[in-house]
């Protein structure tokens, strides 16, 4: 029997380690296929979409608004999926610039249950980018237990290695299946040898480069352009392996 394709992924990490990021990244690799990715930015202490896709541009919708609405549909979820004005085949959900965790009501992991199925009937691939506060965000505790793949982002620096000591004990039940995440290593620099490093995560399979232009891209809103040059011969090939172990090499 055939190995069942692959929709979800959830990226999670320590604060600052490059969780957006990388998801931005892969959403435009996966694009590549020509298919539809839905990034969906779960962080409601700094909401994510208005640091990625200028605010000018942003519809008045918010993944809040649809989470705490009574009933779902898949209508409701499109209308509220913002497209990508740079590339057709990228859309997101994520709350909106002034929000905070007492704009809208409480919602249950049910809701976030049915959200997340609706996206894999809507999308090719979904990515979740988690926030790294996970107490009391039921979304992004929802994304890691139901995703098929989690990417654990694991910076490169001691901040890291003092989240993970506490946090990853609220990952450590089985539903979340903490032995299957895929470790990658972000932020490395030259002079970082990253033994260390991955010895304190219990090793890593991916390392993703420091890049002062992919700096440059998140300070200017520019993450959903093409790296050039150099650099981007030292990252997009593992953006595009961690793509191809995840969700297969879309043929």
């Amino acid at each position: 029997m055939a190995n069942k394709q692959k929709q979800m992924l959830a990226v999670w990490g320590s604060p600052g380690g490059g969780k957006t990021v990388t998801a931005v990244k892969l959403a435009l690799e996966l694009s590549k296929r020509k298919k539809n990715v839905v990034l969906v930015f779960t962080d409601v202490t700094a909401p994510t979409l208005p640091a990625v896709v200028s605010e000018k541009k942003l519809p008045d919708v918010s993944v809040g608004e649809l989470l705490a609405a009574p009933g779902m549909t898949q209508e409701q979820v499109l209308k509220t999926c913002v497209p990508c004005e740079k590339n057709p085949y990228i859309s997101f959900l994520g709350y909106k610039a002034g929000e905070n965790v007492f704009t809208h009501a409480e919602y249950s992991k049910e809701k976030a249950v049915d959200m997340l199925v609706l996206l894999r009937h809507i999308a090719d691939y979904v990515i979740v980018d988690c926030t790294s506060l996970l107490t009391g965000n039921v979304l992004a505790t929802t994304a890691l237990e139901v995703a098929d793949d989690v990417l654990r982002v694991c910076s490169c620096d001691l901040k890291a290695i003092s989240y993970f000591s506490s946090y990853l004990s609220l990952v450590a039940d089985r539903k979340f299946k903490p032995e299957q995440h895929i470790k990658v290593l972000s932020n490395t620099r030259p002079y970082q040898g990253g033994s260390e490093y991955e010895n304190s995560f219990g090793g890593v399979k991916y390392r993703l480069p420091y890049l002062p232009s992919l700096e440059e891209q998140a300070a200017t809103l520019k993450l959903l352009e093409p790296l050039s040059g150099k650099e981007a011969k030292t990252y997009e090939p593992v953006i595009a392996a961690i793509a191809g172990e995840v969700f297969g090499d879309g043929k």
